[in-house]
């Protein structure tokens, strides 16, 4: 980031936005940024101590070096978890979009915003619907985020929203996804890169675990080249913030 640049990140997609927004507001702290971390949609909410419910409570929270987290509190969510042939309701806390006036106030401030814009209900791809994502206008940067773990699975157990990836993908329930699957999802204005326009876009291709998930994910970079899209970053659980650092914080 050039000395005085404000950036206003979405994230997009599934297979992990929730982890790489978070290892890139550890990234942006780590340089000195004063960074928010907030949700135009619906967000889990962090712990207490990165939780701030106002202004004066952001600015403490930079001052001390630390990320500051705003939302407006959900009643509670129910989160099905299935442990063999049990299937149990979990109650998990959630904050949607902050109130305007705050989110005004804390984008004048803030050097770095990042925004999960998205769900997928922790599924790796997704096709949106019409009302997503909701990118805000103040919006820079679009992070299209998909997990390499849909590569090879029948497209109804991997894609969020799967009646439409199917008229997307024109193919059927059990289609298995391939790289050509993941390309044309990222690059579509029907897909991934749906309300992007003319912002900056970023595809992070997740979850590459192993040497077979990065080699199709460099496929998939390769198709995505083809379709004037550069800025593509392949990454596992255990490189995701040096691949993230190298790219949005050059050495």
């Amino acid at each position: 980031m050039a000395e005085g640049e404000r950036r206003v990140i979405s994230l997009v997609g599934g297979g992990g936005k929730t982890t790489t927004m978070y290892a890139l507001a550890e990234i942006f702290r780590e340089e000195g940024k004063k960074v928010i971390v907030t949700t135009s949609t619906h967000l889990q909410t962090p712990p207490e101590e990165i939780r701030a419910r106002n202004i004066e409570e952001v600015r403490s929270l930079w001052k001390s070096d630390q990320i500051a987290v705003i939302g407006t509190d959900c009643e509670n969510a129910k989160k099905s978890e299935t442990d063999g042939q049990k299937i149990a309701e979990k109650s998990v806390r959630k904050m949607s979009i902050p109130e305007p006036v705050f989110l005004q106030e804390v984008l004048q401030e803030a050097e770095v915003v990042l925004i999960e814009a998205d769900g997928a209900k922790h599924l790796p791809c997704k096709v949106p619907i019409e009302k997503e994502p909701v990118i805000i206008p103040e919006c820079t940067d679009v992070i299209a985020v998909v997990g390499m773990d849909a590569l090879g699975k029948p497209l109804e157990e991997v894609c969020f929203r799967k009646d439409l990836a199917v008229q997307f993908l024109n193919t059927s329930y059990k289609h298995l996804i391939a790289e050509e699957d993941i390309a044309k999802i990222l690059s579509s204005v029907q897909g991934a890169r749906k309300g992007v326009e003319d912002r900056k876009y970023c595809v992070v291709l997740n979850k590459c675990d192993d040497e077979i998930r990065k080699e199709r994910a460099g496929k998939i970079r390769s198709l995505l080249k083809e379709k004037s899209i550069e800025n593509v970053m392949i990454t596992s659980y255990e490189n995701r913030q040096n691949e993230l650092k190298k790219y949005f914080i050059p050495a």
